[in-house]
């Protein structure tokens, strides 16, 4: 593994951890249980792409990288608000927070690509962006099952 693909996957390590323990203190700081229970599930899955990252071999990379599937980007959280902290945010906060993280992710990695030179590592961070999406359009979907239908 390249230097530039060994620091792509470090800093989606520190992004991955940081991430899990936001949702975690979060889940301390609501009263709403539904909330809190999101922000449980999303902790759960950021430090299970943690475990991915840290167990990634050169061939599941390449795998990984082959197999991930292009998501169309639908634009979506470009027209939603978002609170700028989770601390006692209620369920419609935190999917409206958690999906302006993502987002964000997806910006990151996007633009992270342009920035090596290396064609594994591009296309590393090219992957990374795309499974951010997948995460992205997933809180999507919950916030239009769960809040825009109830509005």
């Amino acid at each position: 593994m390249n230097d530039q693909v060994a620091e792509i996957i470090e800093t989606a390590m520190l992004k991955e951890v940081a991430s899990a323990a936001l949702y975690h203190k979060a889940a301390g700081q609501t009263d709403d249980p539904a909330a809190a229970a999101l922000l449980r599930e999303l902790a759960e899955a950021e430090e299970k792409h943690l475990t991915v990252l840290k167990n990634l071999s050169p061939e599941a990379l390449i795998y990984s990288m082959e197999s991930t599937a292009k998501i169309s980007e639908l634009k979506q959280s470009d027209h939603l608000k978002a609170p700028d902290e989770l601390a006692g945010a209620d369920l419609t906060g935190t999917l409206l927070f958690a999906i302006k993280q993502e987002a964000a992710s997806v910006i990151f990695y996007k633009d992270l690509s342009g920035v090596f030179s290396d064609d594994t590592a591009r296309k590393l961070a090219l992957t990374l962006a795309e499974q951010e999406l997948g995460h992205q359009q997933k809180l999507e979907q919950i916030y239009d099952r769960v809040i825009y239908i109830e509005n």
